[in-house]
């Protein structure tokens, strides 16, 4: 009866995955896109709630590590997906530098900064060794759009240091946002020839998950990003030259606007075969983050370089992933609904929430 007892109360447990730190990732930097658009309300009310939403699924994963699965078992089972705690740590750290609260600020700096180290060094190693062990053809085929969480993650720390940096005037973290920049950039390239790779050797099966391969747009504006705030601190850190960090900016998010219509075509193409997963689960709040990162960082940029029509074209674009963050919100709450109904709608919640 005890075993039972204790199953049962193990059973009830919420099972948190750090994975689902990108719906704090997309909602924060939502968030911020509405500040900078002047809609401050609806900016703060996104602002609470992902800060609301990142406590829970800490709770939720603490919970899920100690009781259920286990810290390793979790790390292993979810691959670079992991790396969304390091990158939601980063977007509300830089909102909290928007806020002017430098304390909560360089919490979120440090937590992001040190999440990074620890869980970028074990899930490249976990891959290495999971290649190991499989032959080099099977080890290519796990190579998918999460790979560049990697990247996300990194730049996630060089955005965050930036803006703490000019928020309270720290020369420490503005030359931990070159370093962070510069090795993102290196570790895109890296990703990216991996993931190309593994498409053109391994095509896409209808089971397989497509929306995280708007990552790749995602790390392209997010180093973005990371550049322009390194520009605005350009005084108080001596490792990058700003005209190359302002060309290599262009360059990037020239590309990243060049992969949207291809990232488009692929979800068409791929949601139009038999079998495609449809309807809501937490690998599109990959897509959604990327969408609202591309709109801050052409503002960003747009600003930082006198472009008025970038600029202007971030700030129009900045709705779009509001409403697109919108309709990918209202298809979780629908999933929420769904998981409180009888065991068969239950049982099938469960199974899109962990696509």
């Amino acid at each position: 009866m005890a075993t039972e007892n204790y199953t049962s109360w193990r059973s009830r447990l919420p099972h948190g995955r750090l994975g689902q730190f990108t719906f704090v990732m997309a909602t924060g930097i939502v968030s911020t896109a509405m500040h900078n658009t002047r809609a401050h309300e609806l900016s703060f009310g996104m602002f609470i709630l992902a800060v609301i939403s990142y406590c829970v699924l800490v709770v939720c994963v603490v919970l899920n590590a100690l009781f259920i699965t286990g810290v390793g078992e979790r790390i292993r089972g979810e691959g670079f997906t992991v790396l969304a705690f390091t990158a939601a740590s980063g977007v509300l750290g830089a909102r909290f530098s928007a806020l002017h609260l430098d304390w909560a600020a360089a919490t979120f700096t440090i937590i992001a900064a040190v999440s990074w180290l620890i869980l970028g060094y074990l899930a490249v190693g976990l891959a290495i060794a999971s290649a190991q062990a499989e032959s080099s053809v099977v080890g290519l085929g796990r190579v998918n759009g999460t790979w560049f969480l990697w990247v996300v993650a990194t730049q996630s720390v060089a955005v965050t240091s930036a803006a703490l940096a000019h928020e309270a005037q720290l020369s420490f973290f503005a030359a931990v946002a070159a370093l962070c920049w510069s090795v993102g950039i290196l570790q895109l390239v890296v990703v990216a020839a991996l993931v190309a790779t593994r498409l053109l050797t391994h095509p896409l099966r209808a089971s397989d998950e497509v929306a995280p391969y708007w990552v790749f747009m995602g790390s392209g504006a997010i180093t973005v990003l990371a550049g322009a705030e390194i520009l605005v601190v350009a005084e108080e850190q001596t490792l990058l030259d700003p005209d190359v960090v302002g060309t290599v900016c262009m360059a990037l998010w020239s590309f990243a606007t060049w992969l949207i219509p291809l990232l488009i075509a692929l979800m068409v193409w791929h949601h139009s075969r038999g079998g495609a997963v449809i309807g809501f689960r937490t690998a599109l709040w990959s897509m959604v983050f990327p969408i609202g990162m591309y709109g801050e960082a052409s503002r960003e940029l747009g600003a930082i370089r006198g472009t008025e029509w970038l600029k202007l074209l971030g700030t129009w674009e900045s709705w779009i992933a509001l409403a697109v963050w919108a309709v990918v919100f209202v298809g979780m709450l629908r999933w929420w609904v769904r998981w409180w109904h009888p065991a068969g709608d239950r049982a099938a919640a469960v199974g899109q929430s962990a696509t």
